[in-house]
């Protein structure tokens, strides 16, 4: 992870908001973030050593939800190329496996946004 950039993140800054175009994958190196909820409410916690923004691997992929820094939060920003090249080094249908797996999340946070509502 060290190759890639690094971005530092203040207590309750937006990383970023629903409906922005996926273009980077972040890997969580100190601290955390909160997965909001359309209304702002607190969905998910993405704690250090985990990972957020998989829909960056998608092309033309677009944010479900917004994320926010839960206190300081250091992170690797990890490039839509860059990460799918990453799986590609490992077997070429990586990529197409998650990408199927990703459009089904999404259907799912789409269909489990709707019932919340």
């Amino acid at each position: 992870m060290a190759d890639f950039e690094t971005e530092e993140f203040a207590d309750g800054q937006l990383v970023f908001s629903a409906g922005d175009y996926a273009s980077h994958l972040f890997y969580i190196k100190q601290g955390a973030v909160q997965i909001l909820a359309e209304s702002g409410a607190v969905i998910a916690e993405v704690a250090q050593g985990q990972s957020f923004g998989e829909t960056a691997i998608l092309k033309g992929g677009v944010r479900s939800f917004s994320v926010r820094a839960k206190g300081a939060m250091v992170c690797s920003k990890i490039g839509s190329d860059e990460a799918a090249q990453l799986l590609t080094t490992y077997s070429p249908f990586l990529v197409t496996i998650l990408e199927a797996l990703l459009l089904q999340q999404n259907m799912h946070n789409k269909l489990r946004q709707r019932s919340e509502a």
